[in-house]
């Protein structure tokens, strides 16, 4: 402290009378303002829990805030949120440990949506490397922060209420793992900088309950998007298929304009991007394949220029994806399958 300072280097009670003067004066409201920390409401109790019940079964929080990451050269800044399972076995069979679905003591179906946890507006919606990631700005100084997802369901901009839907739950395309959870943090002052430990409030928070994890519609509609030109980069959506399982359906348009089904694909290794993308490599573009080049499994590895097709996507477990594929198959006919080819084949 300097001599021509004004405060006190022993605050008495006439020191502190003196710095309460001292910051009345004009020009001193914004010294005030840093000296004074910020007084924060706590979240309401009526907000809600981030991840539905199913049915009688409750998520819960897999990890918590501090947990070391990197090896310890930083600290978990939020909490994870899996369902636990009651006894070694269960839900074994439909999520095993090991796989993107489950761990040895936790698991997460497919189409499990994150929901938000307080009304609020969207600040963030976007697919990230950490995967979709939402953050909400609530009344009260308080933001949460909502990543891994697999899909989204709000954009930038828009209101929402505790407990609406913000996307379906995935995992981190970073993990090696995949394992699925929703990652959530909650930050005071609106700063990923004052994130503090969500347990507290997660334990008083009531749970919304949906009967059982939405399955998808096989019946729906495919949705078809073109995955541009060669050279371009591949569509956000095309991109976020990084380090999933699923089927793909791919059609091209005939001399008449109409369109035809060519192939239908899936990945049920988490390698849904690498699978789709190879169809776009043109210098591969013949069916050698079917004698045993290129590639492997029953995928003929033939090509199709990007330009001239379109694709549709349905992301889910590495089991429902082989069984999607082969319903697709048998249901749409796609020309270059396996399915009614000869078996001798011109090169």
């Amino acid at each position: 402290m300097t001599a021509a300072s004004p405060l006190p280097l022993v605050l008495g009670a006439g020191g502190l009378a003196a710095v309460g003067a001292w910051l009345a004066r004009p020009g001193r409201a914004s010294v005030a303002a840093a000296m004074t920390p910020p007084v924060l409401r706590e979240p309401p109790d009526a907000w809600v829990f981030p991840v539905p019940a199913l049915g009688d079964r409750r998520a819960e929080v897999s990890d918590g805030w501090g947990s070391p990451r990197d090896g310890g050269k930083r600290k978990h800044l939020g909490a994870d949120v899996m369902f636990r399972r009651r006894h070694a076995l269960d839900q074994t069979a439909l999520y095993p440990p090991g796989t993107p679905h489950g761990s040895l003591h936790y698991f997460m179906p497919d189409n499990v949506p994150a929901l938000a946890i307080g009304p609020g507006l969207v600040t963030q919606a976007r697919h990230t490397p950490r995967g979709g990631t939402v953050t909400i700005r609530h009344a009260d100084g308080w933001t949460s922060y909502y990543t891994h997802l697999a899909g989204l369901a709000v954009e930038l901009g828009q209101v929402v209420a505790a407990g609406d839907a913000l996307g379906t739950i995935g995992g981190d395309p970073t993990d090696p793992r995949h394992l699925m959870h929703l990652h959530l943090e909650l930050w005071a002052d609106h700063l990923r900088s004052r994130a503090v430990d969500p347990g507290p409030w997660l334990r008083r928070w009531s749970h919304r309950t949906i009967e059982r994890a939405p399955h998808r519609n096989r019946s729906a509609a495919l949705t078809y998007r073109p995955v541009g030109a060669r050279g371009d980069r591949y569509p956000d959506w095309v991109q976020a298929l990084r380090g999933k399982s699923g089927v793909y359906v791919i059609r091209e348009r005939d001399t008449a304009g109409q369109p035809i089904v060519v192939y239908v694909g899936e990945s049920h290794t988490d390698n849904l991007y690498e699978t789709l993308t190879r169809h776009f490599q043109e210098w591969r573009r013949y069916k050698g394949f079917w004698r045993g080049q290129y590639a492997e499994g029953h995928d003929p590895g033939l090509t199709y220029r990007r330009d001239r097709v379109e694709v549709a996507v349905r992301v889910m477990s590495g089991p429902a994806a082989i069984d999607e594929e082969a319903r697709l198959i048998r249901r749409l006919r796609p020309r270059d399958n396996l399915i009614g080819q000869p078996e001798e084949l011109p090169f």
